[in-house]
């Protein structure tokens, strides 16, 4: 029977694709709780799939922008935090997989599972992040969370009451986080009974563990934050370990109106003073220290550009059942004397000029190219979302196709599924770029965008499910039903599927045994540099200067 991709386009035509018979579907609800995430390190975007908002239970205006404001939602010492999870992670292999709790409202917190795969800069570093965060739904209940968590939630519902106090009678409050050395068992106890001195009616004493503290005091402006240190500092000068007492302190409403940012505040602020060993600290909302990442020198794209520098790297893409090749993802890539190929991640934004269309075309070019000169290569070239909603693009991809007559047979062009979130809006670009004669695949398959109607109307001969699904199968019985999900709905419509960022041989056989088409990922290849004659003698040219 043929198949939806083989009866729209030549592009499998010669390839020993496997017959397949079509399958019914099964029910399309989706059994994984989990969403997708891009997180750009250097300028610190973080991005989210559909969904997020809902499986976080957050207003979508409340969801963080940056990873720094993700950051500031998780509870500290309750597991590896994303950033710590990517440093911890080993070069070769890129991939990150810890779980933590995410504090979402003073209380109700909830266990997350998070996974994916960093991919590095031109520096070497960490520089962009993709996968999913899952979320435990039985986490939620307030029973089942450990005692830490629990006492936490209360005493920042007791904060946020008087946060909301302060505020109703025009008033201000301060939180004093303190740490002090001890091995004492009921250190906190008696802190509190020296600290009573200097406490009103409303304020709040909570032991945030056995040698740490919060102190809550309303009515206590900003500016009088440091004299209130100070007063602490010798209500305790008699103990013995007020040697090693560190305070740090926020205020609330000069930094924040919510009890959970006050409180994670407060604790970066004795982080702090700890750091520098100093006895006190007050929270400074001024930008911190950027990350290794941001402190990387941004890669010149435009100069790159300019120079021709740029190359064309290919990843290989394998037939599940034999292994045998299938074809070739081309990729933007720089050549180093010293690291070899490096790939290039994801395009930034320039402003007032579309950077992206610029770059896909360069690729264009060098795909068209290398097609021209190896008439037995077949190659898939992804695009980005700027790029396929451009206008130039279609006359450009036509100039290119034209120029170079029977290679638009051997070319595959890969939007994201991101792209189609306006599905009909696209729908005729893809129409019409099908018409050229190429094929279309679908990357990112999975996450969302694309609902199982809209799917029927697309002109795609493959998808590629979202390599942040794939990831986890050998640990995750929620992924492998929603990878067998999407298998199954493609199948059913007759379009071939793959699925990237598969590393190890189990993972391999399983996705075959499910009836994916087509794998791709380290365990066939990483990208190789296809040098062409410009960049070949541009490269000497350097060498010789």
């Amino acid at each position: 029977m043929a198949t939806k991709g083989q009866g729209r386009t030549g592009f499998f035509k010669g390839a020993s694709r496997p017959p397949r018979k079509r399958q019914a579907p099964r029910p399309q609800g989706s059994p994984l709780a989990a969403v997708i995430y891009a997180w750009d390190m250097v300028s610190d975007a973080l991005t989210w799939g559909p969904g997020a908002a809902e499986a976080l239970g957050l207003p979508s205006r409340d969801l963080p922008k940056t990873g720094k404001a993700f950051a500031q939602m998780i509870e500290p010492g309750c597991g590896l935090s994303r950033q710590e999870a990517i440093s911890a992670a080993e070069a070769p292999g890129r991939t990150y997989d810890t779980r933590y709790a995410l504090r979402l409202e003073p209380d109700r917190v909830v266990m997350v599972e998070d996974a994916g795969r960093w991919q590095p800069g031109v520096q070497g570093g960490p520089a962009f992040a993709r996968g999913q965060l899952r979320v435990d739904p039985a986490s939620g209940a307030r029973e089942l969370l450990p005692t830490v968590l629990r006492a936490r939630s209360e005493l920042l519902c007791k904060i946020q009451t008087g946060i909301n106090e302060a505020l109703r009678v025009s008033q201000t409050c301060t939180l004093i986080v303190g740490s002090v050395d001890g091995d004492e068992a009921d250190l906190t106890t008696d802190i509190a009974r020296n600290l009573r001195p200097m406490m009103r009616r409303h304020d709040l004493f909570a032991a945030l563990g056995p040698n740490r503290f919060a102190l809550a005091l309303t009515c206590c402006p900003a500016s009088d934050a440091p004299s209130a240190m100070k007063r602490l500092v010798s209500l305790l000068k008699d103990r013995q370990a007020a040697s090693s007492l560190r305070l740090g302190a926020a205020c609330a409403p000069d930094h924040t109106f919510k009890a959970t940012k006050l409180l994670r505040f407060a604790e970066q602020a004795l982080a702090s003073a700890v750091e520098w060993d100093e006895p006190r600290s007050f929270y400074d909302a001024r930008p911190a220290k950027p990350s290794p990442a941001a402190e990387q020198a941004p890669f010149d794209w435009i100069a790159a550009l300019n120079d021709r520098s740029l190359t064309l790297a290919c990843r290989p893409m394998v037939e599940a059942q034999t292994r045998a090749p299938f074809l070739m993802q081309a990729c933007a890539s720089l050549l180093s004397a010293a690291e070899g190929t490096i790939p290039l991640g994801p395009v930034p934004s320039v402003k007032d000029a579309n950077l992206a269309l610029l770059v896909d075309g360069r690729m264009l070019e060098l795909t068209a190219d290398h097609l021209q000169n190896h008439p037995h290569k077949h190659l898939s070239l992804p695009i980005s979302q700027k790029t396929l909603q451009d206008p130039e693009w279609l006359p450009m991809l036509a100039a290119h196709l034209g120029a170079r007559p029977g290679i638009e047979s051997r070319l595959m062009i890969e939007v994201p599924e991101a792209a189609l979130a306006e599905c009909r809006r696209n729908l005729g670009r893809l129409h019409a770029m099908k018409a050229l004669g190429i094929g279309l695949a679908l990357t990112g398959f999975g996450a969302g965008y694309v609902s199982p109607a809209q799917l029927r109307m697309l002109p795609i001969d493959l998808l590629t499910i979202d390599g942040a699904f794939i990831q986890p199968l050998k640990r995750s019985t929620d992924d492998r039903l929603f990878v067998r999900t999407l298998i199954d709905r493609a199948q059913h419509l007759g379009i071939a599927i793959a699925a990237e960022w598969v590393d190890d041989e189990a993972t391999a056989r399983l996705l075959a045994s499910w009836g994916v088409d087509y794998l791709q990922g380290a365990l066939f290849g990483e990208p190789e540099a296809v040098l062409q004659p410009s960049a070949l003698r541009q490269m000497l040219k350097r060498a010789r200067g």
